[in-house]
């Protein structure tokens, strides 16, 4: 289930993305335990959830130089991803109007994918050259591991769509026309 295409229109999304959280919540648990083993016994050969190949490998980067064998890098970079997902289902929880919209487009389908934080433009044949052009000006890029051009998800992605004629919507309006309203700054009153 994880890094799989979670659209914010599906009734379980929120469900999809709590599975994500577990599973890199068990990653972070696993990582603790082989790095508790191999202070324990200067080794990670032996421990009951590691292969011998991984063990060896393992062991290696240790001896190469890193303090053990998942380095605090990897703690942290789990953690915000859970603290982003877990973000992502209090938005959609708490306020339903503030998660962005997918729609279809003549000749494809722009997908909110809420698991990897982008928006994707899915192509069912290859676009032009020129439509190519066009997605890399506007800072589109391609992901070959989702088939799709992809771009952070964000009010300035949508903003981006707006000028590409190609991506609109079916029903002619714009792209920014069927998202959430972006929130308003704070101005000093005047």
């Amino acid at each position: 289930m994880f890094n799989n295409v979670i659209k914010s229109n599906e009734f379980d999304a929120v469900i999809k993305l709590q599975e994500n959280i577990e599973m890199l919540e068990s990653r972070l648990a696993y990582m603790q335990s082989v790095n508790d083993y191999y202070k324990e016994n200067n080794t990670t050969l032996g421990h009951p959830e590691v292969p011998n190949e991984t063990a060896m490998e393992l062991d290696k980067r240790v001896k190469d130089g890193q303090a053990t064998p998942y380095p605090g890098q990897f703690f942290t970079e789990n953690r915000k991803e859970i603290d982003r997902l877990k973000a992502v289902i209090e938005r959609i929880q708490t306020k339903p109007e503030t998660v962005f919209k997918s729609w279809e487009f003549n000749g494809g389908e722009a997908v909110v994918n809420l698991a990897n934080n982008r928006l994707q433009l899915n192509f069912p044949e290859k676009p032009t050259d020129e439509q190519i052009e066009v997605l890399k000006k506007n800072g589109f890029k391609w992901a070959p591991t989702h088939k799709s051009w992809q771009r952070p998800l964000t009010h300035q992605t949508m903003s981006v769509c707006d000028k590409i004629d190609f991506i609109k919507p079916k029903d002619g309006r714009k792209p920014t026309d069927i998202q959430p309203k972006a929130p308003q700054k704070n101005e000093p009153e005047r």
